[in-house]
């Protein structure tokens, strides 16, 4: 069911991602677009790896552990977006907003796969 929903959260994040980076790409130009792609890319990565870290935990399929996992997973996510966010906006920073707001855009895939059925 993971693998599923870490799918289904990655092809609605490239979907409303692909349509920023062309609005930005045709209202700002290039350099815009490029940073809307980044966003992309940082949000992608954050949910690769929390589905890759995940499901390679070696848990035992007990609560505690699948929840601890979990949580581990989600802090070292929280790292390393920040981490990803701050490289970015520093080389991006005439478009730090395309950049932002694409991240911002496509991390709302989590709440559209949500309310989808992906069990």
């Amino acid at each position: 069911m993971l693998k599923r929903a870490a799918l289904q959260v990655l092809k609605i994040q490239l979907l409303i991602g692909t349509l920023s980076i062309a609005i930005w790409w045709w209202v700002s130009g290039v350099a815009a677009g490029l940073a809307a792609l980044v966003g992309l890319a940082i949000s992608a990565a954050m949910t690769a790896y929390v589905a890759i870290r995940w499901s390679l935990s070696e848990s035992n399929n007990q609560p505690r552990a699948l929840l601890g996992g979990f949580y581990r997973a989600q802090m070292m996510k929280l790292l390393l977006g920040t981490g990803l966010i701050f490289i970015g906006v520093y080389v991006f920073r005439e478009q730090a907003f395309a950049l932002v707001s694409t991240l911002a855009l496509t991390l709302s895939a989590y709440g559209f796969a949500l309310l989808s059925d992906i069990d």
